[in-house]
């Protein structure tokens, strides 16, 4: 199995286990003859000391990863005889195990590969849709008309297009399930609406509507489920991930892809600076393999995939040409922030400057993707609340019941650059709540009321808001609002806390799916980072994936 064949070489890596064990990388080290190899022991009139080969991590590695890497620096020379001359690669082959190797063989597969699996799937689709529905009108087979084949080749390069504008064959699709959904539903939307317009305002012919509806929905039953099989193949890989110098973020970096809490990396090493001031403690107890000068080196060694630098040093001409040299190499560089803003899905707050904002492209001021989002809102404002009405007035209906107090609760927030809005809830809590005064909510609070806290539990509390929706006061995505006497004093004590009012505020949003309620500074920090984000990479693609993963926590609640 894998994880056992993995455990095993990270054993054999061990200085520990250098006498216990008959044979691995200690005698590809050491040089042992090839008799000598088949015996299981080496001579005892030739010992070769292995020198550079670590463990990263301890004995901690083997309890957090199945695929510890094991580093090979350096070994004494090899007599010839012996023929084994690639230590590394022996290395490198016991830290990614098959099922790493078959997820990166997925993972570069290429593009026509997967476009023709969509047309072979699509194609499939509407054949069986359209002798099917021959079958059940008149037996025997009819002849395939030009217009079928006109709606086969239509809709193929439709589910082309836009499958490749959506990101649908782009690797990094097959790492996010939820991608994986939107990114095919996207496709086969605008696929049915680019067919439907081409049949009808072009060939002047009409779709068939019983063969385009088949053929999507078989595509979509057969091409979701196996990219969702291969994306179970993927997480399997572990790309290495090497850190040059030490910043603010590094040491957070480092604990977190030993920890396993950032899929598809394997930690390296550390780069220092310079081999004379080396601190062989390294960063925690993450060894420091080299230099600045043999950062190339290392990059090809260990085939290094992803090259992050601590920004301090990103401003010394050295690092900047070893970063350039690690380009080179086919590897990604990039510096902590944005590798923590990726990994993470957050901005980190306290390390970032005004600078940030400037240069990222904030997509949510465009003119054209407000019209869009725009038009999304209502939309699905529209839809949720013809939908829910019989719902409401049974939830207006009960709170009313409860304690004869008003059903609606209004209240002030502050919504896009920084105008107060009102927004209305179905109120939870007691009339008199809060009487002395404006306080967070907290866990089991005795102001919520018996049918208040189901509606909350639930998140139909929530529901009144598709009026503020519907007004343009909010957003179906987006940060959650805050009311004014607790902005005043979180922009003092956090930064950047008022930027999080550059795009209208929402009825649910990345912070809401990523993080549960919080009633403290810190929560409203870690909360901040995740609206920055958002607001950073704003787009519909993330606003369904948002909403599917809310789906997921509705009946879950937030408190």
């Amino acid at each position: 199995m894998p994880r056992r064949s993995a455990v095993r070489a990270d054993s054999a890596a061990s200085p520990d286990n250098e006498r216990s064990r008959p044979g691995g990388a200690r005698r590809h080290a050491a040089g042992a003859a090839p008799s000598e190899l088949r015996n299981g022991r080496s001579s005892p009139r030739r010992r070769h000391r292995p020198i550079g080969l670590r463990r990263l991590g301890g004995p901690e590695v083997s309890t957090v990863s199945t695929h510890s890497a094991v580093f090979l620096e350096a070994t004494l020379p090899v007599p010839r005889e012996s023929r084994v001359e690639r230590p590394a690669r022996h290395a490198r082959r016991a830290a990614q195990p098959r099922a790493g190797r078959l997820g990166g063989l997925v993972l570069h597969l290429p593009r026509v590969c997967w476009m023709a699996l969509d047309i072979m799937l699509l194609c499939i689709g509407t054949t069986l849709g359209d002798r099917l529905f021959v079958w059940w009108a008149s037996p025997g087979l009819s002849e395939w008309d030009a217009q079928f084949w006109m709606i086969n080749v239509v809709l193929a390069t439709a589910v082309m297009l836009s499958g490749s504008v959506v990101g649908l064959y782009e690797p990094a699709t097959l790492w996010a399930r939820s991608r994986i959904v939107v990114r095919c539903l996207l496709t086969v939307i605008i696929a049915m609406l680019v067919a439907w317009l081409v049949m009808h305002l072009l060939m002047y012919t009409s779709l068939s509507r019983r063969a385009a509806a088949t053929g999507v929905l078989l595509y979509l039953l057969t091409a979701c489920p196996v990219r969702l099989l291969c994306h179970r193949v993927v997480l399997d890989v572990r790309r290495g991930l090497l850190v040059v110098g030490q910043g603010p973020l590094t040491g957070t970096i480092i604990r977190s892809v030993r920890r396993g809490s950032v899929p598809g990396y394997r930690l390296v090493g550390v780069v220092s600076a310079d081999r004379a001031g080396l601190d062989d403690r390294g960063v925690g107890d993450i060894p420091i393999i080299g230099d600045i000068d043999s950062v190339e080196a290392l990059c090809r060694r260990h085939q290094v995939a992803e090259v992050v630098v601590a920004e301090t040093a990103l401003r010394i001409p050295r690092y900047q040409r070893a970063a350039l040299a690690c380009l080179g190499c086919g590897c990604r560089v990039t510096d902590e922030t944005t590798f923590f803003e990726t990994a993470y899905g957050e901005v980190p707050v306290s390390h970032i400057t005004p600078q940030w904002f400037l240069s990222a492209d904030l997509r949510g001021h465009r003119e054209e993707h407000a019209v869009v989002k725009r038009v999304f809102d209502v939309a699905i404002a529209l839809g949720a609340a013809v939908a829910a009405a019989p719902l409401m007035a049974f939830i207006a209906l009960i709170i009313w019941l409860e304690d004869r107090g008003a059903v609606i609760y209004a209240q002030a927030r502050v919504g896009q650059s920084g105008r107060t809005f009102t927004l209305y809830k179905f109120r939870t809590m007691r009339a008199d709540a809060e009487a002395a005064g404006s306080t967070w909510a907290a866990a089991n609070d005795r102001r919520v009321t018996r049918v208040g806290r189901v509606l909350r539990r639930l998140r139909f509390d929530e529901l009144p808001q598709l009026w503020n929706i519907l007004r343009g006061d909010m957003s179906v995505v987006g940060p959650r609002p805050e009311r004014p006497e607790f902005v005043r004093p979180l922009a003092n004590l956090i930064p950047f806390f008022n930027e999080r009012h550059l795009i209208k505020p929402g009825l649910t949003g990345w912070a809401q799916i990523n993080y549960p309620y919080g009633a403290t500074v810190a929560d409203a920090r870690r909360k901040l980072q995740l609206d920055l984000y958002y607001i950073k990479h704003i787009s519909l693609e993330l606003d369904l994936i948002i909403l599917l993963r809310t789906l997921g926590i509705f009946f879950r609640g937030a408190r």
